[in-house]
């Protein structure tokens, strides 16, 4: 009997937006098969090969979604100072489903000022329906596949509610026509409720500090990324990155996380975000007024 031997290639490229990372490369599978696979159609091996990164891909989707949902709010000192609210918009063509947080103005006049700014950021629903109507370009992780209703999902995570500090996680999740599944993108807002400030990086950390909090995030990556950890598959943050994503930082217990959007350290598949560091490697870059807010 004729023996045929398929050679099939075991590492498929998934996601465009990582870029010359070192990786591994999965031998080439060798197996054999009978006289009948020659006359199966190329279109049907396709769709099945299609079929398993799709259905990979959907449970990765589905653990990335479970590790965001399963980080724990500040419960501690919350109660009645920050509120949920809601948006929820339903059409043919776009879905929005926004909770997000409320300082409750009863307790203090002045958390007006986070409300306001709030609203005029991230709660313009119309501007965000423009946005995702005419948003034909797909960054990465795309597929040829009919169209369906772009959604977006915003929800937040309170990271800390004490010492006069709040800091929020809020994480934007995105479903947009011909991708595999769906991409993430994070704003963290921080905010002194005694003093009535926003905490951003420059009034946070010591004048002259990009340098040596930017060295930090990489090494954190790369002893994360040679111990085996789940960062393997990702890559240092490029200074460019950096210094668009320096504010995106949450304050939480003893550690100050930075958050990243889908494909800026780590493939999306990967579903990792954040680089944490422990408070105590990075408390000599912040400014002394600040140290009373910190856990």
């Amino acid at each position: 009997m004729k023996t045929i031997i398929i050679i099939f290639f075991a590492l498929l490229s998934i996601s465009s937006c990582k870029q010359q990372v070192d990786e591994e490369k999965t031998p080439p599978q060798i197996i054999g098969v009978d006289e009948d696979a020659m006359h199966t159609n190329p279109a049907d091996s396709m769709y099945f090969i299609n079929k398993k990164i799709q259905e990979k891909q959907l449970r990765s989707q589905l653990l990335k979604k479970e590790g965001l949902i399963g980080v724990e709010n500040s419960i501690p000192a919350i109660q009645g100072l920050v509120e949920s609210k809601s948006i929820y918009k339903d059409a043919d063509d776009y879905l929005l489903d926004y909770t997000y947080p409320y300082l409750n103005e009863r307790i203090d006049p002045g958390y007006q000022k986070f409300n306001d700014f709030f609203a005029k950021n991230y709660l313009n629903t119309e501007r965000t329906i423009n946005e995702i109507l005419e948003d034909n370009e797909i960054i990465c992780d795309t597929l040829s596949i009919p169209r369906f209703r772009d959604q977006r999902i915003i929800n937040y995570k309170l990271k800390s509610a004490q010492n006069n500090l709040i800091s929020i996680l809020l994480y934007k999740e995105n479903y947009y026509s011909g991708m595999l599944h769906s991409t993430y993108m994070f704003d963290c807002i921080n905010y002194d409720s005694k003093n009535q400030e926003f905490i951003y990086f420059d009034n946070f950390f010591i004048e002259g500090s990009e340098k040596m909090v930017y060295d930090l995030i990489n090494k954190t990556i790369f002893d994360k990324r040679y111990t085996g950890d789940v960062y393997a598959d990702c890559w240092q943050l490029s200074a460019d990155d950096f210094m668009i994503y320096k504010n995106n930082f949450v304050i939480s217990e003893n550690n100050i996380a930075f958050y990243l959007d889908d494909c800026i350290i780590c493939p999306a598949y990967t579903g990792e975000y954040k680089v944490v560091i422990p408070i105590s490697q990075i408390t000599h870059l912040i400014r002394s007024h600040h140290k009373s807010l910190l856990l």
